[in-house]
């Protein structure tokens, strides 16, 4: 047999949690930036002088600075990659810093099926102890799902986005577990 290699790569659309979290960030970095002024004028009011002002170059820039790091930090990218059976999923920040998530032998799955209403008893049940959704946003369209024993003997849900590529190598090793 041929040895099989495909990889797929999904941007990860903002949600409403992220763009919060954004919002917080650069409130953050406001005050943080103006925190020298902010020190200058409290001591004033109780008749000390405390001239800070001459850092306030240097907070707008580190700020600036530690705020753009952090927005890279909240971008997302997934990216799947089968190897003969075998799955790896991986996320990178920022296109950077790349972190495994998840190693899996597609073998293992118990299911492989659409995210849809039809299969709610297999993605809803109260025996899955880990969640993993490495998809582009919650209401995507061509969300799929696998569940599987881990390797530390948890039973997992991973919701993700594989292409038709990807599908068809899934089928050459598990093609009586996928639902479609």
């Amino acid at each position: 047999m041929a040895d099989v290699f495909v990889e797929h790569m999904i941007k990860q659309r903002p949600t409403g949690k992220v763009t919060a979290q954004k919002i917080l960030l650069l409130f953050a970095a406001m005050v943080a930036a103006i925190l020298p002024m902010i020190i200058s004028l409290v001591f004033a009011v109780f008749g000390a002088t405390v001239n800070l002002m001459s850092l306030l170059p240097l907070t707008l820039i580190g700020s600036g600075w530690g705020l753009m790091m952090l927005f890279r930090r909240l971008d997302l990218e997934f990216e799947y990659i089968v190897t003969n059976g075998e799955m790896d999923v991986d996320k990178i920040m920022g296109r950077t810093t790349r972190k495994r998530l998840l190693t899996v032998d597609c073998r293992s799955f118990d299911i492989l099926a659409p995210y849809k209403e039809e299969y709610r008893n297999e993605y809803s049940s109260q025996t899955i102890g880990n969640r993993i959704d490495v998809s582009s946003h919650p209401d995507s369209a061509g969300r799929w799902f696998a569940v599987f024993n881990a390797k530390d003997g948890v039973r997992t849900l991973l919701v993700f986005e594989p292409s038709e590529k990807m599908l068809d190598a899934f089928r050459i090793f598990i093609r009586s577990k996928i639902k479609a």
